[in-house]
């Protein structure tokens, strides 16, 4: 019996400690239609060195190296706290229309993915797919994962805002 016991323990830990980290993940996505070409939204999002046009909360990007599609780069955050950075790992999949940014340190870690869909000659669907963790977030608001819950509005939000300002420079 003694024998059971302690594997019956370890295995209620490791179930709390995946349920715990679980608890800290968030996932949406901000979908609009474009009244632009593909290939016009296209040149948009793949200039990922212009991101500070569109994404309100890029303050600056510095590109640390490109190799082929993929280009590691450390982008200055002009929300939280003063100067915070995020280490960025950018994969371009032109082939795909598709833009994977993985957020490997900083205050936030996460995925970002931008897809666009071409509907047809002059329409496109732009879809923006985040994917976070939260658990890095200090809960400085009273309640359980306040503070999560202002930073992912807040997450929502630019993420409205960055689209907006590509369909509109598309448009």
């Amino acid at each position: 019996m003694k024998y059971i016991i302690f594997p019956v323990i370890l295995l209620c830990i490791a179930i709390a400690f995946i349920t715990s980290i679980q608890a800290y993940g968030i996932s949406f996505s901000v979908i609009r239609v474009v009244s632009a070409s593909p290939d016009v939204v296209w040149s948009i999002i793949s200039d990922i060195d212009n991101e500070t046009q569109y994404w309100p909360t890029f303050k600056a990007i510095k590109n640390i190296n490109t190799m082929n599609n993929i280009t590691e780069r450390e982008v200055t955050i002009s929300t939280g706290p003063q100067n915070s950075t995020s280490h960025q790992i950018v994969a371009i999949y032109p082939e795909q229309m598709k833009i994977k940014t993985n957020l490997t340190e900083g205050i936030i870690m996460g995925t970002r993915i931008l897809e666009l869909e071409p509907i047809y000659d002059n329409k496109s669907e732009l879809r923006v797919i985040w994917d976070f963790d939260f658990s890095s977030v200090a809960n400085f608001s009273s309640g359980p994962n306040a503070s999560r819950g202002f930073v992912e509005g807040d997450l929502k939000q630019t993420t409205v805002d960055a689209v907006q300002r590509i369909v509109e420079a598309a448009e």
